[in-house]
Formats: C-alpha cells, structure tokens, sequence
C-alpha cells in the first residue's frame, strides 16, 4: 500500500559509484601516476572518473525512467468516482475522501468506510492472518452496531458497495504492518544470480592474473610502481562491469517496449521465461475472442426466433415466452457489472422498451452467486419490503435443466437443441423464472420452484489476428491450449476458427475423475478443454510442468490466482481480471488481446538473443585487452595499454553494447526457433567460449601487427598508435559479427548501429589526430600507412571471426516448417 520508491538521485548514484571496482582502479590508477610525476596521465584519469560518472548517471536514468513507468503502471488499481465520473487510478493516487467502487474480487485499496451499497463479504485474512469472510454493511439506523469499516488489503468475496477513503499509503493498517519489510532483501532472480557468479568468478581469475602480472612486471623490468600500473590496466581489463549494466539495461528497455505492446511485465525476471515458453494456456471469451458479444438466437420450445428481428425499423414484437424469455436474462444480470454477456440481455430488453432496461420499482433482495459448484445465478426480486419475491435464473444449460427438476426426456430434446447452437459456434445459456411470486427464500436455490424460460445462443466472434497468431505459435514450436467454461460444441467451432486442434475435446468432469497419471497422458494428445473449473486449471498447469513443459497461463478471475501462480508465467487480463488475478500474475494483458501474448514471446526471445550477443562480444573484447596488457612484457616489446587507454576502451564498449546490441531486430526466424531449455543459461560455457575464440583472433592479428611494427624500427609511440586503432576498429568487426546472425542488408546499419559506429569512430579519431589527446595517450603520429594497417587488421579479423561466430548460433537451430 505505500508508494513507490522515490526515482534515486546524483548522491546515490555517486555512493554506488564510488563502491564500483573501476571507479576505484583509476582513482588508485592516477595516485600511482602522481607519485611518479607523471601528472598529464593523471590528469587524464580523473577526466575518465567524470565520464564514467556521466555515463552511469545517464545509464541509471534510463533503466529507472522505465522501471519507474512500470512500477507506476502496475501499481493496484481502484475505480474511484469523482464529481460524477468513473475512472480507474492507480491506488497510490487515492486521497482521504475519495469515493472507491468496490465489487467482487476487487482488493481493498484503501482504509475507509461503508457508504453504499446492500453489504460486502470480506477476506480479511492479510491482516488477521485468519480466514474467516466478514460481514461489511451500512448501520441501519445510523449508530448501529454494523461493521462498516473496510480496511485496505482485504478481499472483497461477494457483493458490491462503494467506500468513502479515510487512510492510505502508511496510514492504513495494512502500510503500517509492512513498513518493517521494507528493510527486507528481496531474493534475487535467476538471471541477476547467474550474472552476479559470473562476475564473482571473472573478478577472482582478474585479480589473479593482475597480481601475477606485477610480479612478472618486477621480476623483469624493476619498478614496483610501473608494476602496479600494469597490473591496475590488467585489472581493469578483465572487471566485468558491463554484465550487470546491460542486463539490467536489457531486461528494463524489454520490459518497457513489452508494455508499449499491451502486456504489463511485473517481475523482470520472467521476461526471460516467457520466452522459453512450451505450452500456452489461454481462455476463450475476451483474449481469442472479441469482448463484446451479442444475443443471436433465442429459443423457447419450439419458437426459435433471431435476435436481429428485434431491432431497427422493421422490428417485430416478439410472442409472449420470447419476452418471458429476455426479461428473465436481464433480470438475471447485474446492472454495470462489464460483463459483456449481461450488457447484451440488458441492451436486448432496453431495445424492447425503447431505451435502457431498467427492474422499475423492484429490488433486488437476495442473490445466489455463480460458482464452480453451480453454474448459475439466482436473482430474487421484490416490488416493496414484505411483498412476495419473484425468481429468475440464468447459467450452463446443465446447471438450470438441474435447478428446473427436468425429467430425462425434456432434457433430451434440450441437450439437442443446445448441441445445435453450439455447432454453429455460438455460446449458450439457459433461464428459468419462478412461475409466480413466492414468500420465504432458503439459504440455497436448489430447492426453488423454477420453471424452465428457454435458450439464448450468443455470438462471441473471433479477435481479427487470432489464428494469424496461434500459427505462429505453433510454427514458434509452442502449443496452444483452449480452457474455456463453455460448452464443448462451442469450444471446439472456435478453435477451429483459431486452428487449434480440436478433434479431441476434454470437459471438465471428465478431468475431475481422471487420475494425475491419467491426466498427465491427456494433456499430450488434448488441446481442448471445455466447461473447465478454476481448480481444474491448476491440475492442468500442474500436469503439464510434470511433463516438463513451461507453461504460461492467462487467467481472470479470483479463483484462477493459484493457477497464475503455479505457472511458470502467468497472465491476468488487465481490463476484465480482478485484483487478485493480477496481483498473482507475473504479467498483465492491457488490452486482453491474445496477439499481445505473442509478441510478448517474440520480445522475450529477442531479449535472451540479444542478451547472448553481447555477452558473447563483450567477452571477445576483453580478451585482447587483458592479452595486450601481459604480451609485450612476455616479449619483450613496449608496453602498448596503459589504464589510460583500458579506460577509454572500457568507455567505448559499455555504450556500444546497450546501444547497438539493446535495439538490435529480431532475427527472421526468432519465431521459427524451438523453444530454450528454461535450464539453458546465458553465461554458457558455449557463450564463453565463442567469445574467448573470437578475442583471441583480435589478439593475435593485433599482436602480428604490433610485432612487425617492432621490426620496422618504427617509433614506440606510433606503433602503440597504430596497434591501439587496429584494436578498436577489430571492436567494432567483431560488434557487427555478433550483432545478426545473418548478414542482411536491412538490418544491419540501423540508427542505433550508425551512432555507435559513428560515436566511436570520433572518439578514436580525437585521441589519435588531436595532439593535446594525443600527448595524454603518448600516442605518436599514424599518417596513412597507420590507419590502412589497422583497417587491414581489422578486415581480417572481421572475415575470420564470421565463420567462429556461426557456431555460437548452432545449437538455436530454427523448427522446420
């Protein structure tokens, strides 16, 4: 309930600085350099410490920006009236006053009173610890001993009702009690672990070498200072610094491009996961189907009569039972619920009556609530307090022939007329009305003297895209599973729309009595379940991940958050899903769209893809540094990389990693790959090893260059120069190496490319033709021989390292169509 963390500022960024091991390197780096004199290098690193400090600054912006948007985005939200008009805000909005909309599953935004509304069931168990549901309704009169005080984070189980706000944020009892959490560490996600084990081990072999370094250097040459120089330039050439930055860079930029797209990321760490996605989990009404739906055909005995006569100039007045008929489904509906389906039986009986359906004097007293145990509501209706009570019913047509006492033969004839409707793809519902008006109401319906009203078949189209992207998740190597509470006939006319396959249909009794052993065989061969149960859901997720799948799940409802859970990525609707649902989910859908799901996948893998290709480039890069650290004084040359010049390097890398890597395309057949093993990491042994391959390659051409330059009596300073520029423009080969796994023309030489190319190309050409740079880096004149060698060097090792690049993208070999 308290709100976010404020964005940080320049003083905690620069603390977290001043704890970075490279910072701490050229801070020691420039005190060596001032001991010794030699003021000009020193001077040179602290203007390295400023750019450093300004690029963090920039990097630390642009990951909280997002991460900000995100918090912001998927903070709980609450329907707040406000001078006349609804709207949703995000609970941190809320202020003392406000009038809060509360329905069933909704969470309790806030602490306040009951104003509104015939009374509440609560959850209070977030703060009681207990569950035990809570009675909440206005005193009645004033000053009764009614509790009417709703407390924020509770659930809200029934009913609906509006509260006016008195406490939020730390105010309320709930903010107070998880004020000692936040000095809690929250546990770290499998990719931030996997990349903290990588550093550790990195730093320790860095450190290792540095030291062995400065002994070889004293061993060798004398001079203890010069030796803990080089040692400080090894140093600094093997601290993997950019691992954490452009992972945390990547996944926040991924998170934010995927909510641009319709799908909210709440928890970084399963944008990977999505993208190793096996089996796709998805209900029908609202995500492959449109969220608006309309009544089609209305059925009572043997009058069938199509809702379209209904309407417009030429309507028709329909016979008696068809009236019985709409005015029971909308009598049975709750007024502004959102449910499409009941807007539509209360729009059918508004047209009738030439404008909004209204209940005129009656009241609604008593409610029997839809649950998986009865696929029905009740409603009970009275014109005044005492007066008799009227019944009208709605739900699965099983459920109301059950509460209607149908004898065998009636439900018969009514089973195939269902199986009819449903055949043409339409879903349908069955209504019951109380014959006349009755005295006392039980505490269950099952007993109530209902007759039988009729049929009703709703159209619910397919979304436009759907079976655009349920191919693509199959040609992805992804199943696509239908759950739906619809009838089997329906379920399976729609997922052949969507191309699911739909030969064998599951329904939820059937699975009710399956074994888990049993189960685990169906949910191979079956892509289709029909008049599926909430906890049927979470024995379907279940079986599934004993296969070894990875499962994403789409779900809305209260009793769907233990599904959400249980999955490996769970995805709540953001428009139509409850608090809970969401507050389960690792994503939510903005738009309930199921193409949205899909380009989630598609960003997630790109993620992982382009996370790879970094990884492996910034390795590479590192090798020839730390290799041209310890080379010259194994042989004997000058030294060619001071920390000066690691620094720039460094400085040089980092962007070009979040820039040209981070907004790289997707590769053509991103969505054609076999899914990743979830157990695949990104720091592979593989991945090391491409990386360790192609800086080798950097190194030994750049090292055959500096080596023959040796021999050509060529001055120390230009020959450091000319193999410093070889080294840089060998970066950017080996950059544009690992950056596609294709060579395309489009693709390549995007905005992003062109500036880092552009950048560093500057950068180089600063500290090489600008004298004032260039008597800092003791770099000496280059002329035109000096650059066509380091481009010639350069060009080699971009053709040799392309084929070594390949065999990094073997083992991401694409599905076969």
């Amino acid at each position: 309930m308290a709100a976010p963390a404020p964005a940080r500022d320049l003083f905690s960024i620069g603390l977290d600085l001043i704890k970075d091991p490279m910072f701490a390197l050229l801070l020691a780096g420039g005190l060596l350099y001032s001991i010794l004199g030699a003021w000009h290098e020193a001077a040179l690193l602290l203007l390295f410490v400023l750019v450093i400090f300004g690029l963090t600054v920039g990097q630390s912006l642009r990951t909280a920006r997002p991460l900000e948007t995100l918090e912001r985005l998927a903070a709980p939200r609450a329907l707040v009236l406000r001078n006349g008009v609804r709207s949703w805000v995000a609970s941190v909005e809320l202020a003392p006053g406000d009038c809060v909309l509360l329905a069933e599953g909704n969470r309790v935004p806030a602490d306040g009173q009951l104003i509104d509304g015939d009374g509440l069931m609560v959850d209070e168990s977030p703060l009681t610890g207990e569950f035990q549901p809570v009675f909440k309704r206005i005193p009645t009169p004033p000053g009764a001993d009614t509790d009417a005080q709703m407390l924020g984070g509770s659930l809200v189980l029934a009913g609906t009702g509006a509260m006016r706000v008195e406490a939020v944020g730390d105010d309320t009892r709930l903010g107070s009690l998880g004020l000692p959490m936040r000095e809690l560490t929250p546990e770290r996600a499998p990719l931030e672990s996997q990349t903290r084990r990588f550093i550790l081990r990195f730093m320790w072999v860095g450190l290792l070498l540095s030291v062995v370094t400065w002994a070889l250097y004293v061993y060798m040459r004398g001079g203890w200072f010069e030796g803990l120089l080089a040692g400080i330039a090894l140093a600094m050439s093997l601290l993997p610094q950019d691992f954490p930055v452009i992972v945390t860079i990547f996944s926040a930029m991924q998170a934010q491009r995927i909510a641009g797209q319709g799908v909210l990321v709440r928890k970084l760490s399963v944008v990977d996961t999505l993208g190793k996605t096996t089996v796709l989990c998805t209900d029908k009404t609202g995500t492959m189907t449109t969220t608006t739906m309309a009544v089609c055909e209305l059925v009572v005995g043997p009058l069938r009569m199509n809702a379209a006569d209904l309407a417009g100039a030429a309507a028709v007045e329909p016979p008696a039972a068809i009236r019985t008929l709409i005015d029971t489904l909308a009598l049975a509906s709750v007024p502004d619920s959102g449910d499409a389906m009941e807007d539509a039986f209360r729009r059918l009986a508004g047209q009738l009556t030439h404008g909004q359906a209204g209940e005129g004097s009656k009241k609604l007293v008593k409610a029997y609530p839809f649950s998986s145990a009865r696929l029905a509501v009740v409603h009970a209706w009275a014109c005044a307090d005492g007066e008799p009570v009227l019944l009208v019913c709605k739900g699965a047509p099983e459920a109301v022939f059950k509460l209607c006492r149908l004898d065998p033969a009636q439900i018969a004839t009514l089973e195939a007329e269902v199986q009819r409707m449903a055949d043409e793809g339409l879903r349908v519902l069955a209504a019951a009305c109380s014959g006349g008006f009755i005295d006392a109401l039980p505490e269950q319906p099952d007993g109530l003297p209902l007759q039988f009203a009729g049929l009703v078949g709703l159209e619910n189209p397919l979304k436009e895209g759907v079976s655009r992207s349920v191919a693509a998740c199959h040609e992805a190597g992804i199943r696509v599973l239908m759950l739906t509470g619809d009838h089997p006939s329906t379920a399976r006319a729609i997922a052949r729309q969507a191309g699911i396959p739909a030969e064998l249909v599951a329904e939820g009794a059937d699975l009710e009595r399956e074994s888990d052993e049993r189960l685990a065989e169906l949910v191979k061969r079956i892509s289709v379940y029909a008049r599926v149960k909430p906890e049927q859901k979470l024995r379907l997720v279940q079986a599934l991940k004993q296969e070894g799948a990875i499962v994403a799940m789409t779900g809305d409802g209260v009793n769907d958050a233990p599904a959400l859970r249980a999955a490996h990525a769970g995805i709540a609707m953001g428009v139509r899903g409850t608090d809970v649902a969401r507050e389960a989910a690792d994503l939510i859908l903005t738009r309930d769209d199921f193409s949205d799901i899909l380009n989630a996948i598609r960003q997630s893998r790109r993620l992982f893809d382009n996370l790879s290709k970094a990884i492996v480039y910034i390795v590479a890069a590192h090798v020839p540094i730390a290799g041209l650290v310890i080379l010259p004084l194994l042989m004997g040359w000058p030294e060619i990389l001071r920390p000066a010049h690691v620094a720039f390097l460094e400085i040089v890398i980092g962007p070009l990693c979040g820039l040209a890597f981070e907004s790289a395309a997707a590769e053509p057949d991103l969505m054609r790959r076999r899914p990743l093993p979830v157990t695949k990491p990104l720091f592979s042994a593989a991945t090391f090893l491409a990386g360790v391959v192609q800086g080798l390659t950097l190194l030994v051409f750049v090292a055959v260059l500096y080596g023959w330059l040796q021999h050509t009596a060529l001055p120390a300073d230009s020959a450091r120069a000319t193999a410093f520029c070889a080294l840089v423009l060998g970066n950017l080969a080996l950059m544009i190496n690992n950056r596609v796994a294709h060579w395309q023309r489009n693709g390549i030489w995007d905005g992003a490319m062109r500036l880092a190319v552009a950048a560093t190309l500057t950068l180089l050409a600063l500290a090489l033709e600008w004298s004032a740079l260039r008597a800092l880096f003791a770099f000496g004149p280059l002329g035109l021989r000096g650059w066509a060698a380091a481009l010639l060097t350069a060009a080699a090792v971009w053709l040799v390292a392309w084929p070594l690049r390949r065999c990094v993208l073997r083992s991401w070999r694409p599905v076969q169509a």
